[in-house]
């Protein structure tokens, strides 16, 4: 057998296996480059860092949940305002862990059920919906309890600082009943702050982004959540019922003439740009009060249906009498023992929202052991005396809700505040 036959099988067995070498190693070096990109480090926030990766999770869950284009020109366009985001969460999220503010996994539960509800997504079926759609849902989470630590932070800071005493909840209940009947807004915002870094311009060409992207149909809310710099990005940009004289100047002039669903290119305001959305409109109802409870004395003179003109008017003429006589509830009493009517008496009454509305405006406003003057009814005439009434003030659980919006309210100019100092004061290098 010539060498050169022999040769020539061992020569091609390892030319084949150097070629499968050079071709693993052009693949693992290709993987390695992947690798190496999506674990890039893109920012450096104090002493964590948000890598590429972590980036990606983010613009991929924040185009889905917008329900935006997912093609590299939008992702090209948020990318930046997505970073800023991340680099947001980071540092509440630091701030929080500073202040001993720690979010127990029943409190991120019942955020997360809040979102469920709101999206109209069975409870626990959000971790479910996101994994069918390859989203991660960690980001998801990470981004629910960001917004809870960085709420109950400020609100922790709210309550060290500012004081609302029972004064201050006097004068919020007594504003709400002088405005009853007035007109009121329920608006979502979207707020992108002013940024010393960059021109007004910029900022407004940024928020003009965000309009088109409404416009394009992107789901508000989402954006909220994910862009604004408002308190009210936890709850989607919702602010709740407002008034016009509760917001800025330049906003009020606009919401009184903004249509149901309608939503406003950006509009300059103290502190940033706004865009917003009329969700609804309605005449303010004032304050619940609690349960009105009377006990009611009174005397009722049938009158039968085929009476002559003689006995309707005897009935009448009497029903007058006790009405101008009777000055006390046992006055009343005795008359109606002295005329022998079965449907005379006392009644407790629990709520008179449940008496007909004729009798109950009158049991409402009457003074106490003044009698009605004679009523009409179907059957006869009836004469009412208010013994004692209860109830129909403003009760402890409505005092604890306008006290919560108080601090609510206080909150929100806080947490600007708080985040624009947090920002000055923290280390955040930008790599991309």
């Amino acid at each position: 057998m010539s060498w050169i036959k022999l040769f020539w099988p061992i020569r091609a067995a390892i030319c084949l296996a150097a070629a499968c070498f050079l071709i693993g190693s052009s693949a693992y070096a290709v993987r390695s480059v992947k690798a190496q990109q999506t674990q890039r480090i893109i920012a450096v926030v104090n002493d964590e860092i948000i890598s590429e990766f972590d980036l990606g999770k983010r613009i991929k869950f924040v185009i889905f949940s917008s329900q935006l284009p997912n093609n590299q020109k939008v992702i090209q366009r948020i990318t930046r305002q997505v970073l800023r985001g991340l680099i947001d969460d980071k540092l509440k999220l630091q701030e929080a862990k500073r202040v001993g503010v720690k979010i127990r996994p029943k409190q991120l539960k019942v955020a997360i059920q809040g979102v469920e509800k709101r999206n109209k997504v069975a409870t626990g079926g959000m971790r479910k919906f996101l994994t069918e759609r390859a989203i991660d849902w960690r980001t998801f989470e990470l981004q629910v309890e960001a917004e809870l630590a960085w709420r109950e932070t400020v609100v922790r800071q709210v309550r060290s600082t500012i004081k609302i005493g029972d004064d201050v909840v006097d004068e919020m209940i007594a504003e709400i009943k002088a405005n009853k009947g007035k007109p009121e807004y329920f608006v979502a915002e979207i707020f992108i702050p002013f940024d010393p870094t960059k021109s007004l311009d910029e900022t407004y060409q940024n928020t003009l982004r965000l309009h088109s992207q409404i416009l394009s149909g992107a789901k508000f809310s989402a954006l909220a959540r994910s862009f604004s710099q408002s308190a009210s990005a936890a709850k989607g940009g919702n602010l709740g019922w407002v008034r016009t004289d509760q917001v800025d100047e330049n906003l009020s002039k606009i919401i009184v003439n903004m249509t149901k669903g309608s939503t406003t290119k950006p509009v300059k305001g103290a502190g940033g740009y706004y865009i917003l959305r009329l969700l609804n409109k309605r005449l303010a109802g004032g304050l619940p009060a609690s349960d009105v409870k009377v006990t009611l004395q009174q005397v009722f003179l049938p009158v039968r249906r085929d009476a002559s003109p003689g006995e309707f008017a005897a009935q009448n003429s009497l029903a007058k009498q006790i009405s101008s006589t009777a000055n006390s509830c046992a006055a009343l009493a005795k008359k109606g023992v002295e005329i022998g009517s079965k449907q005379s008496g006392r009644l407790e009454v629990a709520n008179i929202s449940r008496l007909p509305i004729n009798i109950r405006n009158i049991v409402k406003n009457i003074p106490l052991a003044k009698t009605s003057a004679p009523i009409r009814t179907g059957a006869g005439f009836l004469i009412l005396m208010v013994c004692d009434r209860t109830g129909g003030g403003v009760t402890p659980d409505v005092r604890n809700r306008v006290r919560n919006v108080l601090l609510e309210r206080r909150a929100t100019l806080v947490a600007r505040r708080m985040l624009r100092d947090i920002r000055r004061s923290a280390f955040v290098d930008i790599r991309r």
